[in-house]
């Protein structure tokens, strides 16, 4: 994974990964340098030493290591580690000491380096920590990226009162190239998405991002949620009341289909009352119900252009438009292609039509290849597209075997594990001395040691059970 990815999940999920040694030695480098005469030599030790350490773990540790030290000078060596570093983490801690002693002559540097996804981290924290309009700055920056830089940048834009970033938050400044689910509960309370909400009117713009922001809340995931979003009953029924004096919209559709499905789970018990669940629920299946709404979804799963088919699966499922046929029509023109698959296998419990059309399309003689050490993975082509069939099969004990069959035999990893992983959910009463022949023929040719003993273990549970 890239420097920006670990950044992410350490800062979003890991908790401290602070390092106090490594952030003293490199402190002391900067000392040297700073208490002495900069020399090329030093500078490129620093620069050297920098790049050795991990950014993130020593950012926290040179705040209270440096604080002694002249700001002034502090901050040029760190102005010549941004502008002059070859290495991330060299540029990244460049980024930090200028973070620590910068001022508004360090604005669009930070800008500017803070536009590389890997260093947003550091050039926001630094904008918030140096700049007069510290909001503003980060504002700005955050509207350049889209992925973790977004998220880290919109993380320091928590609690702003600024109407224009809240309006921004509300439509789409919460939208990233990672997960809509890390930013969403901070669009929603930081922009009063209740509040925009009450109005008597809003603007499409409004509307869209805050079907957004309400799907991502019911979705849940990496952080909070709907379950800690206190005002969630009343910008839904607002955000209901809006949608019904719209036309119809594949857009719409979505985040309504999500709210219906929602306020019938499971989660909602944990967030919403009784009443508010029965009120929501009704107000969004009224809304599903919509003729010209369903017309809306029929028409896009009837195009000729698969590409608007495939925009229209997922409504069609949330709605209850059935689909198994247009997509059938579709697959027998285009057999590999991966979300048309998907849907067929994961928008609905019935997993006999894409077991029947797997067994017509799929080229299932040529991957019985005999295994390698191919890790492979879940994607277009008959290889990824037998891995995703078969991966559901755990979920339907009994069904299948002539491609869990084709799956022990395949040259990747993934197609023999997902096989595995399917057989594991068989009852014992319906393996077949055909199955028990099959599994130990596949064990004994199988390269790799975890595989192998993996498909030893499940003999033996077999054996046991006769």
């Amino acid at each position: 994974m890239s420097a920006a990815v670990l950044d992410g999940i350490h800062t979003q999920h890991g908790g401290s990964v602070g390092s106090e040694i490594a952030a003293q030695e490199l402190a002391d480098l900067v000392r040297a340098v700073v208490r002495g005469t900069p020399t090329p030599a030093s500078l490129a030790g620093l620069h050297a030493a920098s790049a050795q350490t991990r950014s993130v773990a020593v950012a926290e540790g040179l705040a209270d290591a440096l604080a002694d030290l002249p700001a002034d000078r502090v901050r040029r060596v760190g102005r010549w580690l941004a502008q002059h570093g070859t290495r991330r983490d060299s540029v990244a801690i460049g980024l930090v000491l200028l973070g620590l002693t910068g001022d508004a002559r360090d604005r669009e540097l930070l800008l500017l380096l803070g536009a590389l996804e890997s260093l947003t981290l550091y050039a926001a924290e630094a904008l918030s920590r140096t700049q007069p309009d510290p909001e503003r700055a980060v504002f700005e920056l955050a509207r350049r990226v889209e992925g973790w830089g977004r998220i880290h940048a919109v993380e320091r834009l928590r609690e702003c009162t600024d109407p224009e970033v809240k309006a921004w938050l509300l439509r789409g400044g919460y939208r990233n190239a990672v997960m809509d689910e890390y930013l969403a509960h901070l669009a929603a309370t930081t922009g009063d998405l209740a509040g925009a909400l009450d109005a008597e009117t809003v603007d499409e713009a409004l509307l869209l991002g805050a079907g957004g922001i309400l799907r991502a809340l019911c979705e849940g995931g990496p952080a909070a949620d709907m379950r800690h979003y206190p005002d969630g009953p009343v910008a839904v029924a607002s955000y209901l009341c809006h949608a019904d004096r719209q036309p119809a919209d594949l857009r719409l559709v979505a985040a309504v289909g999500v709210l219906r499905r929602f306020a019938s789970s499971a989660k909602a018990v944990s967030c919403w009352t009784a009443a508010e669940r029965a009120r929501l629920q009704a107000m969004a299946e009224q809304l599903c119900d919509r003729p010209d709404w369903r017309q809306l979804v029929q028409d896009a799963l009837d195009d000729e252009d698969l590409e608007v088919v495939k925009r229209g699966l997922w409504q069609a499922a949330l709605v209850g438009v059935p689909f198994t046929d247009q997509v059938t029509r579709q697959l027998r023109r285009a057999p590999y292609d991966f979300d048309l698959w998907y849907a067929l296998v994961d928008y609905t419990e019935d997993i006999d039509p894409a077991l029947r059309l797997a067994d017509e399309l799929l080229p299932l003689a040529e991957l019985v290849t005999g295994p390698t050490l191919a890790v492979g993975s879940c994607g277009q082509g008959p290889e990824g597209i037998l891995d995703l069939v078969v991966s559901r099969l755990d979920a339907h004990p009994g069904k299948g075997w002539p491609l869990i069959a084709v799956a022990l035999s395949n040259r990747t990893i993934r197609n023999r594990e997902m096989a595995l992983l399917a057989l594991k959910a068989w009852p014992a009463a319906l393996i077949t001395a055909e199955m028990r022949h099959a599994l130990l023929a596949a064990a004994g040719r199988e390269p790799d040691r975890g595989m192998r003993g993996r498909m030893r273990i499940m003999q033996d549970r077999w054996l046991s059970a006769r």
